[in-house]
């Protein structure tokens, strides 16, 4: 098995156990991003575009979700002061009901698991994750096509 084989291996590893863990919450990954986002912002307003780049989702899949978050009445949207077409999205109180649970849990579950995992090899990972995606980019980019 290559290093690639390996890597990729590890990384379905994770995203398999993050699916089962949103599925168990009863969301589908991209319903759980938005709703996520939406909960956890610390202003309490995000754009969509935010979400989409937060998350590296295409666009119309998260405007579709958040029409249907604010046809179900857990999102409203208000009009951003720096840029007409923009819409900011906030959660209503009812959206609350539903996001806290998800966010609470979520945070509970990830952050037992991280302090088991110890504070200087999460720190350790993180660096190290967001070093070899650097690197990763740097080389792509490097590429002529």
């Amino acid at each position: 098995m290559s290093d690639f084989d390996t890597l990729g291996k590890h990384i379905g590893e994770i995203d398999s156990v993050i699916d089962a863990w949103i599925a168990r919450l009863g969301l589908g990954y991209n319903h759980f991003a938005v709703l996520y986002s939406l909960a956890v912002t610390p202003d309490g307003a995000c754009t969509q575009k935010q979400i989409c780049d937060d998350w590296y989702l295409a666009k119309q899949t998260v405007f579709n979700i958040c029409k249907e978050y604010r046809e179900r009445g857990w999102i409203e949207f208000g009009a951003s002061p720096h840029d007409k077409r923009e819409r900011i999205l906030h959660l209503t109180d009812l959206g609350k009901t539903h996001a806290t649970p998800v966010v609470e849990q979520t945070q509970a579950v990830f952050g037992q698991a991280l302090d088991k995992f110890g504070t200087q090899k999460t720190a350790q990972l993180f660096a190290l994750m967001s070093e070899f995606s650097q690197v990763c980019q740097n080389e792509i980019e490097q590429i002529k096509t």
